[in-house]
Formats: C-alpha cells, structure tokens, sequence
C-alpha cells in the first residue's frame, strides 16, 4: 500500500513546549520543519503553567534539588542562558529576574514564545498540523529511523525526515502506565494537565529499540485539597498547598515520612507511596501568616489556601489546641493519638535537637506552635512526569545498551532522567533540551 509523503528536515511530534522550541529553533537557521500535534490546538500542558521559566541557581543545586542524572542536569543549567538570550532576541516579553522555589528565572509570555515558533516554522516553509497522531516511526534497512506515519481522518502521510523529535509530554494521562511506572497508587491520581500526553512518545520510541528503563519513578506535581469538582483548570492552582513545604506531613499511621522541606512537589511524590496515597498537612498561625497566605511567585495573586481549599470541598480544621487536631485526624481515618506524639517529638526536636531529627529538615525546621493550627487532607495530582525514554546529553534516544537510535530525538517529558525525586523547573528543562535536540539535529 503506497502513501502520500513529505520530506523535511525535521519532524517533531508534540507541539508543546520542548517540541515547539526545538522547531522554532530549527526553522530560524532555515529547516524545513513538520510538527503535529494529537491535540486541536498547540501548547500542551506548557499553556496550563504560570509561564514562569526557572530553574536551579548552580549546577549543585541542580544536583541536590533536581536530583536526577548530573549529566542531564548540567544541560539544563549550561543552556538556559542561551535560551534567555533567544527570548530576548526575538522580542519575547520577560519580566525581571525572580526567586522561585530552590532556583531563579522569569516569568515569560508563554503564548507568545510558542505562537512564534509556529510562526518561524511556517515562514520557513514546513508546517504544524493539528489532531493528527503518529501510528509508527519509519526506519531504513540499517535501522535508522527516517521520519513516521501520520494519521489524520483525512487520511495516513508518511513523513520522511532526517531526524525525527519525539516531544508528546509523558505520560501523566495514562492510568496503566502511571501505575506501571510510579507506582500502583498512581492509577488514581488526580490530572492537573492536558489529557493528551498518554505515552504514546514512549511506545514509538520502545517499537525502534529505545529504552525506558523504568526506574525513575519522579513526577512533577502538587499536593491539593479534596475538591468538589476536578478537572477546570482554574482548580489546579486554587486547590494546590504550594506552602507544605513550610508544614508538616503525616500518613494514616501518624508519622512523618518525608522531608517536606525539599518542596511541594517533591512531597506529592512522597505521597503518593502513602496508604490511600493522603495525608494530613498540617501547619501553625506562623505558617498561615508568612506562607499560607503569600503567592508562591511574585506575580500569582494572594490567596488564603486553607479558606480556598474549604469553600470547594476540603476535609480541614482550624484547632485552637492539638487535642482538636487528634480528634479530626480519628475522626477521619488517621491514628491521631500517633499524630501528636510525633507533632511533640518534632517539635521538641526543632527547639532542642534538629541535627537527628528523622525525617530530617534541610531547608526549614521550626516549631509548629503557635495557634492556631491547620490541617487539611491532601492528595497528590499528576503535572507531567520525569521517567521516559534513556537520552544522552545531545538528546539522542538509547538503546539499553547504550547505543544511540538513529535518527531519533526526545524532549520534555519523553526524555528521562533530568530529574529524579526532585524538580528545578518543566519549563526550562523542556525549552533546553528542545533547543539541544535541534542543534544536534544539525541546526546550530
């Protein structure tokens, strides 16, 4: 059976963040590029960010936060900059420079960058097609790959490329793989994403010989509070506790079991491993006044996350002592008498003996008395994920020997191993190693 067929340059597949950089990048030193996209319009779960574009402030915070492969980590940090000065050459708006979470960045219009790398794409004469899916990758009889199989319900175009990206955003809508991958209690996670990204970047990579180790078990995302309706977009910012990284966290036997001091989606993934995948998060009027209360960017407007979390169908209390704080945790499910002997052994520990605290606290340890207290049962919803297809620094998918796959790129959430348990920034990391596939592509 014979099908219509289109050469470019580059193929990219995934019209996000990672995908779309790399093609605007590309097409402005002159290749002829073809994107599609499964979805009706561009962006991907990149539209769904604030637009802030950060990251570590050093190669070792990368390490200790990111806490992925240190190779894949310094890419991220040696291409930033060059990202930047790509954003500022062609005009992007870029706020000042701003602290965020363990790094620094800016706050970007996303919408601009990405609308003007479809732009550059189309005036150099390729094009980004929209609800198409690829269906397998091509590869020539020494195995390199030369482009894919599109499907649209106009019909199946082979495209033949010299190199192919793929760029689809993990597979955070994928229940099966979720539990596969993360861990069972992921099935059920919440999805504060686009619902596109399934892992089909995985499966075309794994059908020419890429590997998906399957290890790295790190997912970017945030705990929230119980909600009465999911799914809006508006309810992924409102109902996320960006502050628990100030609290403490508490599974259903009443103990501690993380670190909440690396972040707040570092403790969504300590989470999930929970019993029921929940917990009690739990903070003082110290907490509520500095952090509770405070946007976690400087340009996110103030919100009191415990009264947001209440009015849309939180499970939380405001106790004036800690035996109300016991009676919530019983009252829903939690050993609460075990709640507060752990609460007083921290809280002994923050005044008189944090170095052997267990868990430990890195960033912040205070005490946690000063009422009143909150506490809120959290859950942990699903942004994007870190465990994808074994790339080397050039963004060259691997076979699990090490060797590279002809012809075949991966970005963003595709590519695995950037992060591991930690997080340094989606943004930046999808934007550079877009930028580092299109170079490698050939495209300095």
């Amino acid at each position: 059976m014979s099908y219509e067929v289109l050469e470019c340059d580059l193929l990219v597949v995934g019209a996000g963040m990672a995908g779309l950089s790399a093609a605007g990048w590309a097409a402005e030193r002159g290749a002829r590029v073809i994107v599609v996209e499964k979805a009706p319009e561009i962006g991907g779960s990149a539209f769904l960010s604030g637009g802030v574009l950060w990251t570590a402030a050093s190669e070792k915070k990368m390490e200790l936060y990111g806490a992925g492969e240190p190779a894949l980590g310094r890419v991220i940090c040696e291409r930033y900059p060059e990202a930047i000065a790509w954003l500022r050459r062609r005009g992007i708006d870029i706020s000042k420079a701003m602290k965020v979470l363990h790094g620094n960045g800016y706050q970007i219009d996303i919408v601009e960058h990405l609308k003007g790398c479809v732009d550059l794409v189309e005036k150099a004469g390729g094009h980004v097609v929209f609800e198409t899916t690829v269906s397998t990758l091509l590869q020539d009889s020494e195995g390199r790959v030369t482009g894919a199989r599109t499907v649209h319900e106009d019909g199946e175009i082979d495209v033949h490329a010299q190199w192919t990206l793929l760029a689809t955003g993990g597979f955070q809508g994928n229940p099966e793989m979720r539990s596969q991958y993360i861990h069972e209690n992921a099935r059920e996670m919440l999805l504060r994403s686009n619902p596109y990204s399934d892992g089909a970047g995985l499966k075309l990579g794994q059908e020419v010989g890429g590997e998906v180790r399957g290890t790295n078990r790190g997912f970017y995302g945030h705990l929230v509070s119980k909600p009465n309706a999911w799914g809006e977009e508006r309810y992924y910012t409102m109902l996320s506790q960006y502050h628990s990284d100030h609290a403490l966290l508490f599974n259903e036997h009443g103990k501690r079991f993380c670190d909440e001091s690396f972040g707040d989606h570092t403790n969504t993934y300590h989470t999930v491993q929970q019993p029921n995948a929940r917990a009690i998060c739990l903070w003082d009027a110290r907490v509520h006044a500095e952090h509770a209360t405070k946007p976690i960017v400087a340009t996110a407007p103030p919100l009191d996350k415990f009264a947001v979390a209440m009015e849309n169908g939180g499970e939380g209390i405001i106790a004036q002592t800690f035996a109300e704080l016991g009676s919530f945790a019983t009252a829903h499910g939690f050993d609460g008498e075990e709640m507060l002997r752990e609460l007083s052994r921290y809280n002994d520990l923050a005044n008189n003996g944090w170095e052997v605290m267990n868990p430990p606290r890195t960033e912040t340890c205070l005490p946690m008395d000063r009422a009143p207290y909150y506490a809120l049962i959290v859950y942990p919803a699903i942004t994007f994920t870190f465990g994808g297809l074994t790339i080397d620094t050039g963004a060259q998918v691997l076979d699990a020997k090490g060797r590279a796959v002809r012809g075949l790129l991966a970005a963003g959430s595709d590519a695995g191993g950037a992060y591991g348990v930690g997080y340094a920034g989606g943004l930046a990391m999808a934007m550079t190693f877009g930028i580092t596939a299109a170079r490698t592509a050939g495209w300095e």
